[in-house]
């Protein structure tokens, strides 16, 4: 590009003043443009000189009539009218169309008639600061120099139509007022309109700047433009396209835009809707700190990047979007959304994403739809707030038909409520922190035999989890909180594995006031498999988790799945859960007893403690089998009686005692109906007198029958408490 100075003159020398003093001195008499007509062969054969070329371009362009300014096809030398002001009598146009001239420079002039260069051959093209206040034609034209508009300033239309630009372009701070169109031009050379301003203030039912079509076969910038009403649509940028902190006041339109390298919309502000409808990307793209405000319009989406592809990476971090809709585009490369923000609708059905995506910390207003969404390398929602609208005939989160081929990660997101249906999943899928405030529906299906989705430390308000016909997912629901999730099988007849699939460790089922977890409709499995919620049916699971299944641990998820089944108001399940909990008391009290670092005394505690939780068991199932310690209790004085009757001097009674072969003879039944009956009258400590204990371990047996009976009876009462209490 040019040095621009505010010093430079024209080549022909003429000052402002000078051109005032050509005005006063012509004549329309004397307006002869004849000179302009003739070939250059012609005019150096005659002796004419450039400088008498210029001269009489000067005084047609001012004095000639509309036949006289038609100079069509001519064929001049540079012209320099710089630093002039060029008014004309009539307003005519000045029509150059199909001339060729060596040069046009109209540097820092003032030009108040228009200006037609339609299909001319322009060897350079210099208007530096130049004002323009009539329309310039330059359609199909071709500019074989370098094009220098530096701070120029244009009031009526400008049209450059077709026109190619063969060498470097500068229009930077140049200031449109009106309509300028660009359509179908090509741009040889490198291009520049930074800081320009295309306003088009006067027009509001057409675009006011147009690109359709245009192609750039070298880099452009327009960096820090502001555009109004703007079109790109169909345009080829061959090499990088700067749009880097440009502003848009109206609509902008990149619907089939080609950019064959890198695109830059770096802190771009969109105050109007735009589109990029089935625009490609072909190298890298930045809109990193974009801002897509969109229009007043609410039946048009703000943002469109409908079946738009990126080819390479692309970069969203920190835009911020209104509706925005990215339906059916391709990502080819990694697609960055880091800390982006959607303040409306936010639709990404049935893109496909062949790599990495990244959504960390971004926020989501109102719905989000990632329906049919195909992720093929890992995917991140760390942190992602979704809000949900006001909207309660649709989702407020949706990955309904979505596939994830690799691992993605929800860790601590925020979801008011989100549809998981008919989701598949190819690798770990983490949940870990996320809080759901309203409900989440999974139906997903895994790609594989591991798909595991992991809700360790999950805040789940309510919902449901179906299980697919084919392609089960493990549920990790580690340290997690749900209330009235539904999990249910797609086929009936599945349900009695259900929870093989689903690992409950510490798990809160309370939390959520109104909405507590129900196992009453596992029954079915809970009772085949010994109720057991703890661990997955898996020998091979070998994975590592939040917490390690302790005896410890083990028992406080039974206590509190046992609370949650009370709550609800199922005792069978309730009482089931606490004999669980005790057992692994039980285990974790001698998982003491064997720690030989532990001391003595603690060390005999727990024994103590384990030796009662097996007694309690064993007699009263925990305080939940009273008919088991009632039967007990009925049941014991038999046991007694046999060693009263069998076993000898040392065991002898005041009801004799007799051999097994005198049980077929009546006086033996007597006999040992009397030994029943002194044991029964022992155990019941009636002790009538009329049978007593004559032998020395008779007498021991006695006071141990009456000992057992109140053991044995306050069991039942205990039993019978325990059950009322669940």
């Amino acid at each position: 590009m040019p040095e621009r100075s505010g010093n430079e003159t024209g080549s022909g020398g003429e000052t402002a003043d000078q051109s005032g003093d050509l005005l006063a001195t012509a004549t329309p008499a004397e307006v002869d443009p004849s000179v302009l007509h003739l070939s250059p062969a012609e005019r150096e054969a005659r002796g004419i000189t450039d400088d008498e070329v210029r001269e009489t371009f000067r005084t047609v362009i001012t004095y000639g009539t509309a036949e006289q300014k038609n100079l069509r096809g001519v064929a001049l030398p540079e012209l320099s009218l710089d630093r002039l002001t060029l008014e004309s009598l009539d307003r005519h146009p000045v029509d150059l169309t199909g001339a060729t001239i060596d040069g046009l420079s109209l540097e820092y002039t003032r030009v108040t008639f228009p200006i037609v260069l339609d299909e001319a051959t322009v060897g350079s093209l210099r208007l530096t600061e130049a004002h323009v206040e009539a329309a310039l034609s330059c359609s199909d034209a071709t500019v074989t120099g370098p094009a220098t508009l530096f701070e120029a300033q244009f009031d009526d239309d400008v049209e450059f139509d077709g026109t190619t630009f063969e060498g470097p372009i500068d229009f930077d701070e140049a200031t449109f007022r009106d309509d300028v169109r660009f359509d179908r031009a090509t741009f040889d050379d490198e291009v520049s309109f930074r800081a320009a301003e295309c306003h088009g203030d006067s027009n509001h039912l057409e675009d006011n700047t147009t690109f359709s079509d245009a192609t750039f076969r070298a880099p452009v910038s327009f960096r820090e433009t502001e555009f109004g009403y703007v079109r790109f649509d169909d345009v080829a940028f061959r090499e990088d396209a700067i749009f880097q902190e440009a502003t848009f006041t109206g609509d902008a339109e990149f619907q089939r835009t080609a950019f064959d390298a890198f695109a830059d919309f770096d802190e771009v502000r969109f105050e109007g809707d735009v589109a990029f409808d089935d625009t490609a990307f072909e190298g890298r793209a930045d809109f990193r700190g974009a801002s897509f405000d969109g229009g007043a319009r609410i039946l048009v989406d703000d943002a469109s990047f409908a079946a738009a592809t990126f080819r390479d990476d692309v970069t969203f971090r920190h835009a911020s979007f209104r509706y925005v809709t990215f339906a059916a585009a391709t990502f080819d490369g990694i697609a960055h959304f880091e800390s982006a923000t959607f303040d409306g609708d936010a639709d990404f059905p049935d893109v496909a994403f062949d790599r990495e995506v990244d959504f960390d910390e971004a926020r989501f207003r109102e719905d989000a739809d990632f329906s049919g969404v195909r992720f093929d390398g890992p995917c991140s929602f760390r942190g992602c707030e979704f809000a949900g609208g006001a909207n309660h005939l649709k989702d407020d989160l949706s990955f309904a038909g979505a596939r994830f081929a690799a691992d993605v990660d929800f860790h601590d997101a925020e979801i008011t409520a989100a549809n998981f249906e008919g989701t598949a999943f190819g690798g770990t899928v983490d949940f870990s922190g996320c809080i759901v405030t309203e409900r989440i529906d999974f139906e997903a299906r895994g790609l594989d035999d591991d798909a595991f989705v992991d809700f360790t430390r999950a805040k789940l308000r309510s919902g449901r989890i179906v299980q697919p016909a084919d392609g089960w997912v493990r549920y990790d629901l580690t340290l997690a909180s749900i209330g009235d999730i539904d999990l249910a099988a797609e086929r009936l007849s599945d349900r009695r594995q259900l929870l093989d699939y689903f690992r409950f460790c510490r798990t809160e089922f309370d939390e959520f006031d109104g909405h507590t977890f129900d196992f009453s409709g596992h029954r079915e499995y809970l009772d085949r498999n010994a109720w057991r919620i703890h661990d997955f049916d898996d020998p091979d699971d070998d994975r590592e988790y939040a917490l390690e299944m302790t005896p410890e641990v083990v028992e406080t998820t039974y206590l509190k799945a046992k609370q949650s089944a009370r709550d609800v108001g199922d005792t069978k399940i309730a009482g089931e859960f606490r004999i669980k909990r005790q057992q692994y008391s039980r285990r974790k009290n001698l998982e003491v007893v064997r720690d030989p670092e532990t001391g003595w005394l603690t060390r005999a505690k727990n024994l103590g403690r384990a030796a009662e939780n097996f007694f309690l068991g064993l007699t009263c199932g925990y305080g939940i089998r009273p008919m088991r310690i009632g039967v007990a209790f009925i049941v014991a004085p038999l046991f007694f009686a046999i060693p009263y009757a069998f076993g000898g001097p040392l065991f002898r009674t005041d009801a004799d005692q007799l051999s097994i072969g005198d049980l077929a003879t009546a006086d033996g039944l007597q006999t040992f109906y009397e030994v029943l009956y002194f044991s029964y009258i022992s155990y019941t400590t009636i002790g009538y007198g009329d049978i007593g204990p004559t032998g020395p371990l008779a007498r021991l047996l006695a006071g141990s029958e009456a000992y057992l009976s109140t053991i044995l009876a306050a069991l039942l009462v205990y039993a019978l408490v325990k059950r009322s209490e669940l």
